[in-house]
């Protein structure tokens, strides 16, 4: 995959990486691994309480190893791909 951080900011490109995923699960190139660790963490000074947010999917390639972790888009907030380091 060439889209290292990409920003989806479009329904356009999230059908496009959605499916690009998708068929690489099909093929057997990645594997579907559940979302383990958040990718933010933040405090609620209202609550008084941790506040964690988790990607909706994660990728493992079965070539390199490699974790592509990626969050879809909800609509005026966009969403992200990007390798996991």
């Amino acid at each position: 995959m060439e889209r290292i951080d990409t920003d989806i900011n479009s329904l356009k490109l999230f059908e496009e990486m959605k499916s690009f995923c998708h068929n690489q699960v099909a093929n057997g190139v990645f594997i579907e691994i559940p979302v383990s660790k958040p990718y933010h963490t933040g405090y609620s000074t209202l609550e008084q309480k941790e506040l964690k947010w988790y990607a909706t999917k994660w990728y493992q390639c079965q070539s390199c190893g490699c974790i592509w972790e990626f969050l879809y888009p909800d609509f005026p907030a966009k969403g992200f791909i990007r390798k996991i380091k």
